[in-house]
């Protein structure tokens, strides 16, 4: 399965930053992985850390290798933060929130500018787009068609501009029902996220204690989609103190730290990310619980437990300094995307099968994946302009032997005519061959 270990810090992280996550298989990634779950946090507003990463891993006792913040769809790109967790070694989890509607969130010079910066922070990035979606307390819940047409509009900028962002799609754990309904497909998705929150009641309400499973909450997800995504569980944390009830809860957080970060180690390989959330969200009026580690020294003490170990991985094994890669120069055209690909009704999409459109080997399916409303007579095939082939016959494709074309950027050219062989749409991508082995 896709997982990301600690060996990979220095070799496989980087692969992120080439564009390789989600596009080879899932036996080639694991191949390249040992065994562990990294560790991370959201600190920002924790009561005692109050997002100071030294202070906090002196009370947790252990680096971790993820930190995590919010941040508004139009804000600016958090540079000076993002390199201080990079410089520290982690890895970045930004929360990017379009919390004015998904109409603002649009192909333009804010999203490529945003992406631009990401670009230049150096080192991978954890983007969590427009998450909890299946919930109705989100904006941009209730049009999972909308959600899809702008989650995908992100992740080819991403894609294109800022290969060293990792797309994160991640629902809350309930309601479970409508999640598949927003999934933007396998070729949209580099690691698919949950966030799962063991509580004793639901919203500060007395007649409604919560019987979740948090274990068939997490199972749930990983069913779905973990035989072929990385997952990551982005918000975790179980409930020491219940406004509801107005008293300690300590014996029940130990109780559901226990089982998850067990059931993590023992039952579920492919979660490669648990993220704590350190917040008293009862003091801050966020929510009815506090679920800082640092206010209660039971919980903190159990939590230092539990991440002792070494299936719990604290900081990348190599630090991302000057000293790592360079990040790839950008193509002349946007990079071709992995198949499989879901294009919308009138879109016309260049697609690589059979390698890494950034590590083009040997023999490949170049498609063009064609949106159901396109009037398609033929679609004609170019590689560097030149003419290679020519199909009237879904699924619209081309092989082509790679190997016999000098490693570095080649162009591919898609035209589309429809049935009086008028040309309707033309599009253009960029693959890289690598050099041979």
């Amino acid at each position: 399965m896709t997982r990301l270990r600690g060996w990979i810090a220095k070799h496989f992280v980087w692969s992120l930053l080439l564009g390789l996550v989600g596009t080879a298989g899932p036996a080639a990634a694991a191949s390249a992985t040992g065994t562990g779950c990294y560790i991370g946090a959201y600190i920002h507003q924790d009561p005692v850390a109050q997002g100071d990463i030294a202070v906090f891993e002196d009370l947790t006792g252990k680096p971790h290798a993820s930190y995590m913040r919010y941040l508004g769809y139009g804000e600016p790109f958090p540079f000076e933060w993002v390199k201080e967790v990079l410089n520290h070694g982690a890895m970045p989890q930004i929360a990017w929130e379009p919390n004015n509607g998904l109409d603002e969130v649009r192909d333009d010079q804010y999203l490529r500018g945003w992406a631009q910066a990401a670009a230049r922070a150096g080192g991978p990035i954890l983007l969590r787009y427009a998450s909890e979606m299946n919930g109705n307390w989100m904006i941009y819940s209730g049009d999972p068609d909308l959600y899809i047409e702008k989650w995908r509009i992100v992740y080819r900028v991403m894609h294109e501009v800022a290969p060293n962002v990792i797309m994160v799609w991640c629902p809350f754990a309930t309601p479970r029902n409508n999640i598949p309904d927003y999934y933007p497909g396998d070729s949209y998705v580099d690691w698919v996220g949950i966030n799962i929150y063991a509580v004793v009641r639901h919203d500060g309400d007395l007649s409604r204690p919560a019987p979740d499973d948090q274990l068939e909450e997490l199972r749930f997800i990983c069913q779905l989609y973990g035989d072929r995504k990385p997952i990551a569980i982005c918000e975790y944390a179980a409930t020491h103190f219940c406004a509801a009830l107005e008293q300690s809860t300590t014996e029940f957080a130990v109780r559901q730290m226990r089982q998850m970060y067990q059931a993590i180690r023992d039952q579920f390989p492919n979660v490669v990310l648990i993220n704590w959330f350190s917040v008293d969200a009862a003091r801050d009026q966020l929510a009815h619980n506090d679920y800082a580690l640092t206010t209660d020294k039971t919980v903190l003490a159990t939590y230092q437990e539990l991440i002792k170990g070494e299936y719990f991985l604290a900081q990348l094994a190599a630090k991302l300094t000057p000293t790592a890669p360079a990040l790839p120069p950008p193509t002349s055209a946007p990079l071709a995307l992995a198949g499989p690909a879901q294009p919308l009704p009138t879109e016309v999409i260049i697609v690589v099968k059979g390698a890494p459109p950034r590590a083009v080997r040997g023999q490949v399916l170049v498609q063009a994946a064609v949106g159901a409303d396109v009037d398609v007579g033929t679609v004609e095939f170019y590689i560097d302009n030149n003419f290679r082939g020519i199909t009237n016959v879904r699924p619209y494709q081309y092989s082509w032997q790679s190997d016999h074309y000098q490693p570095g950027e080649h162009l591919i050219k898609v035209v589309v005519r429809n049935r009086y062989d008028v040309q309707i749409a033309e599009k253009e991508a960029a693959v890289i061959v690598a050099e041979s082995e």
